[in-house]
């Protein structure tokens, strides 16, 4: 871990953490490859290799399926994504697996008194059902996800939406996420931006794309934030 910035603004208070969801709270890439190539599958196209799907894991999937599948436009494009939801619902739970840590970091930071929140390129379903899964749904008090804005991450769009829902400035907040587009969402909001190598990115990577500071596990984040609220 690299030494700990100081917080969005001096003397400020990290009152909210905003998390994006895959690669950063869970490892969804089984139920998203699974459900990619079926989806690929059930319109005549063959299955592809897990290493050319994960560099797309994170995107919406109305980029993902055009950037894999060039014939994916129109409405071709929502058949493709209703077969892959089809696909996803049965086994979203059983094909991820929480990133290590994970209960224990949330657990801290609520005794902490931060307000939590998620903002994430996934459905709300998809997100609600695997926080559902494994009983984290009720640490956070906002979920803001692709159906609720118009711009995508790196646009602060998704993270001032959740830090609205949650009535914390953002210069109080700090963004959790695992790729460069997550990191420049977190400082274009105005928070601190920090990336964390649970996903498809470096170090190396994310500190390019501006993050004050990067993690390699979630078990760092209370202490990090601890520190800011000093």
């Amino acid at each position: 871990m690299n030494p700990v910035p100081p917080s969005p603004q001096s003397g400020s208070r990290i009152r909210a953490a905003v998390f994006d969801f895959d690669g950063t709270l869970f490892d969804a890439t089984g139920a998203i490859v699974h459900s990619f190539n079926a989806a690929l599958v059930r319109h005549g196209r063959p299955a592809l290799p897990r290493s050319t799907i994960l560099p797309w894991v994170g995107r919406p999937l109305y980029e993902m399926f055009p950037g894999l599948e060039p014939d994916a436009a129109g409405g071709k494009l929502d058949a493709y994504i209703e077969a892959y939801r089809d696909a996803f619902w049965p086994v979203a739970v059983s094909h991820t697996r929480p990133l290590p840590g994970l209960a224990e970091c949330l657990a801290a930071l609520r005794a902490d008194g931060l307000n939590l929140a998620i903002a994430t390129h996934r459905s709300g379903r998809g997100a609600v059902q695997i926080l559902e899964g494994f009983g984290l749904r009720d640490f956070f008090a906002a979920i803001v996800a692709l159906e609720h804005i118009e711009n995508t991450k790196p646009h602060p769009e998704p993270v001032l939406r959740a830090l609205a829902q949650l009535g914390v400035e953002p210069a109080a907040a700090a963004m959790i996420g695992d790729t460069p587009d997550d990191v420049r969402a977190g400082r274009a909001a105005g928070a601190l931006s920090v990336g964390v190598t649970t996903g498809a990115h470096t170090r190396a990577v994310l500190m390019e794309a501006g993050a004050d500071v990067v993690l390699e596990t979630l078990a760092e984040l209370p202490a990090l934030l601890r520190a800011g609220r000093r």
